[in-house]
């Protein structure tokens, strides 16, 4: 379940907290972002079109979660997304099968929750409040074509 995971980049934008509905999900950010067209004009133009992630970057009290694609490296970003680089680090990783869009629209105190007891089954030692770690971030990645979505907690580089 852990591996090293390479340095890359997040593209797309973050969204407060404070968004999160009464189903704690970010559905709304998600179609937001689906229907903007620099988001689907960058997918494009870097043959993304099959790819999305969405990330959590926790701090001591809140949270900030991010929707777009991450990228191998670092890159040109257009007018109206962001970038956050994700330093080459160890993570605590799962993999599931037949995974769709839908995923990123279900409640993050499930999703998280469910992860987190499985990092902590596997023995992998982490944060109780992920934002006290040095790398608060938790990252899934979702291939549209091969319905395989990626879970990835990042750990602590002294681990």
């Amino acid at each position: 379940m852990k591996k090293l995971q390479e340095k890359s980049t997040f593209v797309g934008r973050p969204f407060s907290d404070q968004l999160m509905d009464d189903q704690r999900t970010f559905s709304s950010c998600n179609v937001e972002m689906e229907q903007d067209q620099v988001f689907q004009a960058f997918l494009a133009e870097h043959e993304l079109t099959d790819q999305r992630a969405s990330m959590i970057v926790f701090g001591p009290e809140n949270f900030m979660y991010w929707y777009g694609v991450l990228v191998p490296n670092e890159i040109e970003v257009p007018s109206g997304l962001m970038r956050f680089v994700l330093p080459q680090n160890e993570v605590a990783l799962e993999e599931l099968d037949q995974q769709n869009l839908a995923f990123f629209s279900q409640p993050l105190n499930s999703v998280l929750p469910t992860f987190l007891q499985k990092v902590g089954d596997e023995g992998i030692q982490m944060y109780e409040n992920p934002g006290d770690s040095l790398t608060p971030y938790f990252v899934q990645t979702l291939n549209l074509a091969t319905k395989k979505l990626a879970q990835m907690l990042y750990l602590d580089a002294s681990e």
